[in-house]
C-alpha cells in the first residue's frame, strides 16, 4: 500500500478536491512501503527521484531539516482544510479568515508534501550528515554530494557536478587575436624551455670532463702523448703515397710513344680534322708507399707544350689499375689522338700534320713534344696531386697516306 498522509475527503465541487486528487495520485505512484522510518532509512521514491534530479537550495536543505508538526495535530483534519470555526478567536479572526479565503486554494505552506506521522517525524527528526551551509565561494552543499545520484550529472563533468560560475567577459577584458597571441607565446616559451635544457645539458656534460681532466691530469697528458705518437706512426705505415709517373725508368721501352694503327685519318678541307690510335708507355712509381696503391679513377691526358691544346684523353674506372708498394712499375696505356680546328692554319693542327706526314726521302718529319698529365683518385688519400711528365722530341708513330689531303 502505497504512502499518503492523513487527508479528509473533500467534494468534487470543492476546491481542495482537484489539489488532494493530484497528491494522491503522486504519493501512489511511489513504490512498496519501507518499514518503520528510522534515521538512516532511504528516502521516499518521489524524494528520491527529486534528489537525483535536482538541485536544492540552502532554504530547501532548512526546510527539509525541520521536525514535522506534532502527531496531535497530524492526525487532526488535513493541512489543506481550512478550519471551519474558532470559538477562542479574537474579535480580528473574521479579517484574518478572510485574508486566508482570498488566497483560494493551493496556498498552503512548504509542508503540503510532508510525510506526517511517526514515519515522517523519524525520517527527518535528524538533520542529513552532510549538509553544509550555504558560503560565499561555493553552492555545492554535502546533501548533494551525499545524496545526488551520479546520473544527474553530465557525462562531461569534471568536478564531480560541482559547478562554477564565471562572469561574462566584456569587451574590455579581452581583445581579438588575443588566443592566438597566446597559443604563440605559449609555443614559444616552450622551445626556450627546451633551449635551456639543451644547453643546461651540454653544460653539464662540459663540466664534468672539464672535472674529470682537472682532478686526473697528471695521467692524462703522458696518455694523451702517447697515443698521439702511435697515431702518428700508424698514418706513416698505413696511408698510401701518390705515385709518381715518369719515363726515365730503365723499365720504360723506348720510344714511348708508339701507334699499330694502320689508317689514320687526316683531312686539310675546312674544317680540319685528324684521329689515329696509339700508345703511351710510362712507368709509376710507387717506391714511398708501405702498402698498395689501389685506383678509384685514373685518367690520362695528352697536350701539345708549344700549343697547351689536349690533342688525346684517356680514363679508367676504379680496380683497372693498382700498382705494388714499394715498387717501380711500367704501364701501356692505349689512347686515341684527335683533334677538330676551324682551318688548316691552327698550329696544333699544323704541327701534327706536319709530324705524321708520309715518309717520303726529302719530306722532313718534325718531332712531337707533348706533356702527359695523370689525374687520379687513390683509396685512403684524400686529394691526390696531379703527376706529370714529359715527352720531348717524341716522332711520331703513324704516317698519312699518300692520298691525303
Amino acid at each position: 500500500m502505497s504512502y499518503r498522509p492523513p487527508s479528509q475527503s473533500y467534494a468534487h465541487e470543492h476546491p481542495s478536491y482537484e489539489l488532494q486528487s493530484r497528491y494522491s495520485q503522486q504519493f501512489d505512484r511511489s513504490s512498496t512501503n519501507p518499514s518503520p522510518a528510522s534515521p538512516t532509512s532511504p528516502a521516499p521514491g518521489f524524494l528520491r527521484d527529486q534528489q537525483a534530479h535536482a538541485r536544492y537550495s540552502s532554504a530547501d536543505l532548512y526546510a527539509l531539516e525541520q521536525p514535522p508538526a506534532p502527531a496531535s495535530l497530524a492526525s487532526g483534519s488535513s493541512l489543506l482544510a481550512r478550519p471551519q470555526s474558532n470559538p477562542r478567536a479574537g474579535p480580528h479572526s473574521e479579517d484574518d479568515d478572510d485574508d486566508d479565503d482570498d488566497d483560494g486554494a493551493g496556498f498552503g505552506t512548504y509542508r503540503d508534501l510532508t510525510p506526517a506521522g511517526a514515519r515522517g517525524a523519524a525520517r527527518y527528526s535528524h538533520p542529513p550528515p552532510f549538509v553544509s551551509h550555504p558560503t560565499a565561494t561555493s553552492s555545492y552543499s554535502g546533501y548533494d554530494a551525499h545524496n545526488a545520484s551520479k546520473d544527474a550529472f553530465a557525462s562531461t563533468t569534471k568536478f564531480g557536478g560541482e559547478t562554477i560560475d564565471a562572469p561574462i567577459l566584456s569587451r574590455a577584458d579581452w581583445a581579438p587575436g588575443e588566443a592566438a597571441r597566446e597559443k604563440h607565446e605559449h609555443s614559444t616559451e616552450k622551445k626556450r624551455r627546451k633551449r635551456q635544457n639543451l644547453a643546461g645539458e651540454v653544460k653539464g656534460a662540459r663540466d664534468g670532463v672539464l672535472g674529470f681532466v682537472r682532478r686526473n691530469w697528471k695521467w692524462l697528458v703522458p696518455l694523451f702523448l702517447v697515443l698521439s705518437v702511435a697515431v702518428i706512426v700508424l698514418c706513416y705505415f698505413l696511408i698510401p703515397r701518390t705515385p709518381t709517373i715518369t719515363f726515365n725508368s730503365p723499365k720504360v721501352p723506348k720510344p714511348a710513344f708508339t701507334s699499330s694503327d694502320t689508317e689514320p685519318y687526316v683531312s686539310s678541307a675546312d674544317p680540319t680534322s685528324f684521329k689515329f690510335n696509339g700508345n703511351i708507355v710510362l712507368a709509376i712509381d710507387a717506391s714511398d708507399s708501405y702498402l698498395p696503391v689501389k685506383y678509384n679513377s685514373f685518367g690520362l691526358t695528352v697536350r701539345m707544350q708549344e700549343t697547351e691544346a689536349i690533342i688525346a684523353q684517356a680514363t679508367w674506372d676504379n680496380g683497372e689499375i693498382s700498382v705494388p708498394a714499394k715498387k717501380v712499375t711500367s704501364y701501356e696505356f692505349p689512347i686515341t689522338f684527335y683533334g677538330n680546328f676551324s682551318s688548316a692554319s691552327n698550329p696544333t693542327f699544323a704541327a701534327v700534320r706536319a709530324a705524321c706526314a708520309h715518309k717520303y726521302a726529302t719530306i722532313y718529319r718534325p718531332p712531337l713534344n707533348l706533356t702527359v698529365t695523370v689525374s687520379s683518385s687513390i683509396t685512403g688519400v684524400v686529394g691526390a696531386p696531379d703527376r706529370t711528365a714529359k715527352l720531348n722530341a717524341m716522332a711520331c708513330p703513324v704516317e698519312w697516306a699518300t692520298t691525303a689531303s
